[in-house]
């Protein structure tokens, strides 16, 4: 996310370094309005994820970061919080979301972020930006009457022994408290999750699979970022891939140049191979991953009706989502996901 005061914004990448951006990202014109004191940019993985506190998604890096740090996640549904001034990856899928010790702590930031900007479009078709999150926290007591989906298929047969121990000891106490845990499914499950549950944005072919959406958006996305910056030669993604070749040490652009990318800068050459190109196998993989993930995945398993359902609406979705199955199927829609701290082995 861009500042523009004397810190570095550079998605991790030594490319960027020096570069200056026009202006403070639309959400950190918020925070700063706020009364926040932004005091660093924390490093990231080049091109990619795990920022703390504030950080933007595009597919599980915002949720994913939680879980291994033990901390609450929520990652916006796509519209609610402005993407101005943020490096992009994916105009569909994109939301920028909050970090926190605690819900009310996430809740508390998502309120000053959440908001209208002129210069995002898609801000301007989200309904929510008239509520105050926070008024909405909650005792143990809302739970009383709550019915919760556990989506079973490729989700909860999918987790590992022991960390069903630490989730059932959780929905123990939700169901003390009032509340209801059935099982639902995701009709989509066998399209869009992997057999073992694990997170793929390259499952399917071409016109099946998210990664066809998301490295079009990238190209364009990045490119247009880039356009913006001054003090840098850097302007393209094929810029990006010429540095890394030139920086190999530093940037492993090559297949075994740094542990932390294996396989090199391969997505930055998919995304110079698409050329931002919105064909028709873009429309297809857009249009197969939002009626899959919308219509066939969140959807359904809201309204699933079973035998220990009466065939009404879950209030919410409950995954133990190590794996990330959940969190891409959310991404794909373009809808909310959050994450919380169930707790550990140990108690």
């Amino acid at each position: 996310m861009a500042t523009d005061d004397r810190m570095q914004t550079t998605a991790g990448s030594w490319a960027l370094l020096g570069s200056k951006v026009p202006k403070d990202a639309h959400i950190v014109s918020r925070l700063r309005d706020a009364g926040a004191v932004i005091i660093g940019h924390t490093n990231m993985s080049e091109w990619a994820s795990v920022p703390v506190s504030i950080g933007t998604e595009t597919d599980t890096s915002v949720i994913g970061p939680a879980g291994v740090n033990g901390v609450v996640g929520i990652k916006p549904t796509v519209g609610c919080t402005s993407r101005t001034g943020v490096i992009p990856i994916s105009i569909k899928m994109d939301s920028v979301g909050v970090f926190g010790r605690t819900v009310a702590d996430a809740v508390h930031g998502l309120d000053v972020i959440a908001g209208r900007d002129e210069e995002d479009p898609t801000t301007h078709d989200c309904p929510d930006h008239t509520i105050k999150y926070s008024e909405h926290l909650a005792s143990r007591t809302a739970l009383k009457g709550a019915k919760f989906g556990l989506p079973w298929s490729r989700c909860w047969d999918c987790v590992a022994p022991q960390r069903k121990d630490v989730a059932l000891r959780v929905f123990k106490a939700v169901e003390a408290a009032g509340a209801d845990i059935i099982r639902t499914d995701f009709p989509c499950a066998e399209d869009r999750i992997a057999p073992d549950g694990s997170w793929d944005w390259k499952r399917g072919q071409a016109t099946e699979s998210e990664f066809t959406v998301v490295k079009t958006d990238a190209y364009n996305g990045i490119n247009s970022y880039l356009s913006q910056l001054s003090d840098t030669s850097v302007k393209s993604v094929e810029d990006i891939v010429r540095f890394n070749v030139k920086n190999t040490g530093t940037e492993g652009a090559r297949p075994g140049d740094i542990p932390a990318f294996a396989s090199g800068q391969d997505d930055l050459y998919e995304l110079v191979r698409s050329q931002g190109m919105k064909d028709a196998t873009y429309h297809k993989a857009l249009q197969h991953i939002r009626y899959q993930c919308r219509d066939q995945g969140i959807d359904a398993a809201l309204h699933f009706n079973c035998a220990d359902s009466d065939g009404s609406e879950f209030d919410a979705l409950l995954l133990c989502d190590h794996k990330g199955a959940g969190q891409q199927l959310a991404a794909q829609a373009g809808i909310l996901s959050d994450r919380v701290l169930l707790g550990n082995r140990s108690g």
